[in-house]
């Protein structure tokens, strides 16, 4: 038990984290999730993140409100300001800031670059996960 409580953000986190360019479709984006089996895009502007595409987002940004995916582009539905965390912080303080936030998922820096992403279902199975980015 000792040991689980220890765990930091970079033993479970998602890595690395998957980008686009917020002029990227949304059909684009929805793609790169579904090949690459993940439920969020980092969205990009000049190499920065500026907001998070989650499969949330299209639910009930796009398909609900029957928008046109190929049309949309991501920066139209991102959520943004983004939300992150050292890649050295424990798992604990990860786990309080989506709570206190309401969110379910925080970027993960280490010495100022974006190097994957903490969700609920990361802490909650204490599991890393790679991801292969598939290229179009």
């Amino acid at each position: 038990m000792a040991a689980e409580l220890m765990l930091e953000v970079r033993d479970v986190m998602t890595y690395p984290a998957i980008t686009e360019e917020g002029d990227a479709s949304v059909a684009k984006i929805l793609k790169i999730m579904k090949m690459s089996g993940i439920g969020s895009v980092v969205i990009t502007e000049e190499d920065k993140p500026v907001g998070i595409v989650t499969d949330r987002d299209i639910v009930t940004k796009v398909i609900l409100k029957d928008r046109d995916i190929s049309k949309l582009k991501g920066k139209e539905i991102m959520s943004s300001p983004l939300m992150t965390i050292e890649v050295d912080a424990s798992l604990r303080h990860a786990g309080k800031l989506l709570v206190e936030k309401g969110i379910r998922r925080l970027l993960v820096i280490d010495d100022e670059e974006l190097v994957g992403v903490v969700s609920l279902r990361n802490i909650l199975t204490g599991e890393p996960q790679h991801v292969r980015k598939y290229l179009f």
